[in-house]
C-alpha cells in the first residue's frame, strides 16, 4: 500500500476520533501488510459511528474492547466491498425519504428495503451515515452468502460483480440464475455473459427492459471479466 495512502487513512481515523471525542487518543501505528494499526483508550462509545464496526473478521474500520483500551485496525485492501458499493451507489442513487420501488416495494437511501430489520415504510427518512452503514452490512453479508454457494475460486473483482448483482436480484435469485450454475461449472465467461440478461424490471405489471438496468449489467459484467 502506497504511503500517501496510508497517511490518509490515519488521518481519517485521528480525525473521527478526535470530532467525535470518544477517545483519549493513545496512538500507535504498525505496517502489518495492507493495515495500519491504532489504539486509543476508551472514554465513552456510542454506536453513533457508522464509519467502524465491531471487529469480525470482515474488512474495514474495526474495533475490538478489551476492557478499557480500543484497537482500529484500518484494512486498505478492501476492493470486494468497496467496489459493490460503489456499483450499488451510482446505480441505485440515494434518496433520503422513502419511496416506491419500480416492483412496488417501498425502499429508501439507496434503494434499501430494511434498516435494522424493520421493513420501510412511506415516510421514512434515512441520512447518508446510515445508509452507508445499513449497506455495507448488507453486502458483507451478501458477499458470505456468494462465497457459501460458489464452488470456484473468485478474485475480487468477480465477487463485487457478483455483490452488486445480487443486491439488486436477491440472493435467490442468484442461487436459481443461470449465472451460478455456469460459475459453478467453471464457465467464467459464460456466466459473464448471463449478466445482461437480467435488465428486466416489472413495470406496471409488465417485464420491461429498463436502460439503468442494461447499463448497470454491462457494468458487473465488465468488473466480471477484469
Amino acid at each position: 500500500m502506497k504511503n500517501n495512502r496510508k497517511s490518509q487513512l490515519i488521518s481519517q481515523a485521528i480525525a473521527i476520533l478526535t470530532l467525535t471525542n470518544v477517545f483519549s487518543l493513545v496512538f500507535s501505528q504498525a505496517a502489518l501488510s495492507n493495515s495500519i494499526t491504532l489504539t486509543g483508550t476508551l472514554r465513552d462509545f456510542s454506536d453513533q459511528h457508522p464509519d467502524f464496526e465491531r471487529q469480525n473478521g470482515q474488512h474495514g474500520f474495526h474495533y475490538g474492547l478489551d476492557q478499557n483500551i480500543t484497537t482500529y485496525k484500518i484494512d486498505a485492501d478492501n476492493k470486494p466491498v468497496s467496489q459493490a458499493l460503489n456499483i450499488i451507489r451510482e446505480f441505485e442513487g440515494f434518496r433520503e425519504q422513502a419511496y416506491i420501488d419500480t416492483d412496488g416495494t417501498p425502499v429508501i437511501g439507496y434503494g434499501l428495503s430494511k434498516v435494522d430489520g424493520r421493513k420501510i415504510q412511506l415516510g421514512d427518512r434515512i441520512s447518508v451515515a446510515k445508509a452507508d452503514a445499513v449497506l455495507r452490512k448488507q453486502v458483507l453479508h451478501l458477499q458470505e452468502q456468494i462465497k457459501s454457494m460458489v464452488k470456484v475460486e473468485l478474485n475480487s473483482n468477480q465477487l463485487s460483480a457478483l455483490s452488486s448483482f445480487a443486491f439488486n436480484v436477491g440472493i435467490h435469485g442468484v442461487k436459481r440464475s443461470t449465472l451460478l450454475k455456469k460459475l459453478n461449472a467453471g464457465d467464467y465467461v459464460g456466466a459473464a455473459n448471463e449478466f445482461p440478461r437480467w435488465n428486466k424490471a416489472h413495470v406496471r405489471g409488465q417485464l420491461v427492459p429498463l436502460a439503468g438496468l442494461t447499463r448497470r449489467r454491462e457494468a458487473e459484467k465488465q468488473l466480471f471479466l477484469k
